[in-house]
């Protein structure tokens, strides 16, 4: 059975500059101790040492009243969670369902606050954004900006999908914004429910008879003509040029993201490595390392841009991968609209490279894939005993830029 009393801690560390210091209610199960916090404060003096505030503190009887509820509360909480069940947690699990159980009500669940906390800790910039402009339109179909987890239904759910479609969404749109509240929703659900306990705040499954419109992944390359093209164009602004010239670094780099580029480190005996970042998902543990030839045409856009230290006109002139990225995307909206081309963003280079090595350089597709770094889950058990060999990718890569001499 477990214990529950009021304390306070009087090291420096717990002492606000006022003096004061938060009252904790101490849980003490299975021999060990773990503190759940109240929104009290108090200066340690007044606390007895049998939990009780003193006396001499004003409104203390209203404050120990408040602290018994606290108490009463936990108590509850932990009656109603079964001997069953509570012998067989630690002091640590017994408190993170304690402080879940008495923070939020079972009967209202505020899915779009438990979404921003979410949002305000993606590390992932485009993630955290791909998030908000789902919670954005959830909201605006919801015309409300408290949403109860519970009341996420399927048939909420469809009626939600046949609204963006009556406004003209195509069926990409639908999966994206669609996919960002799943993924929000079960991350809700993973938090309030606690299934090895048969606590389950949020019992719905709004997603599971709800048809998501299928993503077609859009063609994002240009010729090896438009390619020679952006190389030798000539731009009236700075931004243009830059943009030019980061493409066509990417392009090199045979199809890099962006966000890898903004992070090399110099070369090292006349090659690029690096570890592709996007590979560093949760569904995706196994890091690529890339090793990548620094050819002439590449050389000559390094040294352009680094006149202190490695890409340092770069580095110093954005500050993090996402400004740099949305500059780059900028100037090529542009060369796109002078050229009269489809609208190309910094990722085209990485499609083009592909193609055109496939197509034109007729490089296998094996090899393709093994150039753009993904990670090949159908031959793990190879890959122990085979060692990297990039001279396939150096083969492949010279003959794609040898095809921009032709």
């Amino acid at each position: 059975m477990a214990t529950f009393k009021p304390v306070v801690f009087t090291t420096k560390n717990h002492i606000k500059s006022d003096g004061t210091t938060n009252i904790k209610i101490r849980v003490y199960h299975s021999k060990v101790s773990q503190y759940l916090p109240t929104p009290y404060y108090i200066e340690p003096g007044f606390m007895n040492s049998d939990g009780n505030i003193s006396s001499f503190y004003p409104d203390a009887d209203m404050l120990n009243y408040e602290l018994g509820e606290i108490m009463q509360l936990h108590k509850k909480n932990f009656l109603q969670l079964g001997s069953s069940r509570t012998s067989k947690m630690s002091c640590s699990e017994l408190k993170e369902i304690l402080q879940s159980m008495s923070e939020q009500k079972p009967e209202y669940i505020d899915f779009i606050d438990f979404t921003k906390t979410i949002i305000d800790n993606t590390v992932k910039e485009k993630t955290a954004s791909w998030y908000q402009c789902s919670i954005d339109s959830f909201k605006k179909f919801w015309k409300s900006d408290k949403i109860n987890a519970c009341d996420i239904t399927a048939n909420r759910m469809r009626e939600y999908k046949e609204t963006l479609e009556k406004n003209g969404m195509q069926p990409g749109g639908i999966n994206n914004y669609m996919r960002g509240i799943r993924s929000l929703f079960n991350k809700c659900k993973d938090h309030y429910n606690k299934e090895d306990y048969d606590i389950i705040l949020i019992p719905n499954k709004p997603f599971k008879n709800v048809d998501i419109p299928e993503y077609r992944r859009r063609k994002k390359n240009i010729p090896i003509e438009t390619v020679k093209r952006i190389r030798d164009g000539k731009f009236d602004t700075e931004r243009e040029n830059i943009a030019r010239d980061m493409f066509m670094m990417m392009f090199y780099l045979m199809g890099i993201n962006v966000n890898d580029l903004f992070n090399l480190s110099g070369p090292r005996y006349g090659r690029i490595e690096y570890e592709r970042s996007k590979t560093n998902t949760d569904g995706n543990t196994s890091m690529f390392p890339l090793s990548i030839k620094v050819e002439p045409e590449l050389k000559e856009l390094i040294d352009k841009y680094s006149s202190g230290y490695f890409l340092s006109d770069i580095k110093t002139r954005y500050t993090c991968s996402y400004n740099f990225m949305k500059a780059i995307n900028q100037g090529l909206e542009k060369i796109s609209t002078e050229f009269n081309i489809p609208k190309i963003t910094t990722n085209w280079a990485r499609h083009s490279w592909a193609s055109i090595a496939r197509n034109k350089a007729k490089v296998p597709k094996a090899d393709v894939d093994f150039c753009l770094g993904h990670v090949n889950n159908d031959y793990k058990m190879a890959d122990i005993y085979i060692d990297i060999d990039y001279e396939i990718c150096d083969d492949a890569n010279r003959k794609v830029l040898n095809l921009l001499r032709d």
